[in-house]
Formats: C-alpha cells, structure tokens, sequence
C-alpha cells in the first residue's frame, strides 16, 4: 500500500485549476496503441483490488498532505468491464465545494485509468484517455453526480 505508482504521480501531475469560470483538467499523454474493447472478468477482478489500493494511497497521504483532500470521503472505486466507474462515497463529500468534489473525481477517473495501464489491465489510447470513462457517485446507494452525457470530464451533482 505505501507503493506510489506511476499512475498516481501522473493522475497528480496531470491536475490544474483553471479560472474561477470552472476547472480544467490535463490528462496524461499515452503512445498510440490498439484499444482493448473490454477486459477478461479476471483482469477486471485484478483492476479493482489495484483501484482499491490507489485509493488507499491517496488516503493515507491525505493524513499528511492537504493537496489530496477528500479522499477520506471515498469508500469505494469500482471500474466495470464495458469502461464505466462506479464511485461511492460517504456523507463527508458534502463538506467540499461542487468544485473540490469535481475536481476530486476527476482526479479519481485519472488514477483509474494510470492504474489500469500501470499494471498492463487495459490498452488506453490518446483519444480514450482525453473521451474520459463515464462515472457515476453514490451516497447510501442514490445517485447524487455522473458525468455528463457528452463529456466524461464534467461531473453534474444532485445537490
């Protein structure tokens, strides 16, 4: 759990706040190669124990670095075979602004998908990783935010 993958330095690194218009997000740049239309049941079991200790990561280093606040706040990441991430979370989330959680999620989605091609689950393309991976967050099983239909990068909330 104390490793640091590369995913995760570049999830980090790849995160700027933009204007107070919004945020915006740079995602990591990745060589072209063929996408993996969908994963084996084993690699997708293999993918979410190694989502769950990227997770784990940010956690433990939120204790001592307020950069990585509200993860705390996540319980759970589940990334699907047919590329949909599945975050639930508790009532903590609320506690940050709609721009922090956006901006927490967004830099969940970019773990993700460093975790997957860190461990060779998963072949991501340029044009994949910048089309984002549709995301979903519950609070005690509800919907509370998605992404938006057309853009994988801009979390809609509830309230």
């Amino acid at each position: 759990m104390n490793k640091i993958s590369k995913g995760l330095i570049l999830a980090l690194a790849g995160i700027t706040v933009g204007t107070s218009t919004g945020l915006s997000t740079t995602f990591f740049q990745s060589t072209s190669v063929a996408y993996a239309a969908e994963m084996t049941k084993e690699k997708n079991d293999l993918a979410n124990r190694y989502i769950a200790d990227y997770l784990g990561n940010c956690q433990q280093y939120e204790q001592n670095d307020k950069t990585f606040k509200g993860f705390s706040s996540i319980k759970d990441i589940t990334y699907s075979r047919d590329n949909k991430i599945k975050i639930d979370v508790n009532n903590d989330i609320y506690q940050l602004s709609k721009a922090r959680r956006s901006l927490l999620i967004q830099d969940l989605q970019n773990g993700v998908y460093g975790t997957l091609a860190d461990n060779d689950l998963k072949k991501l393309s340029e044009k994949d990783i910048q089309k984002g991976c549709p995301t979903t967050v519950y609070l005690n099983g509800k919907v509370i935010g998605h992404t938006a239909k057309n853009d994988n990068h801009h979390i809609i909330w509830n309230k």
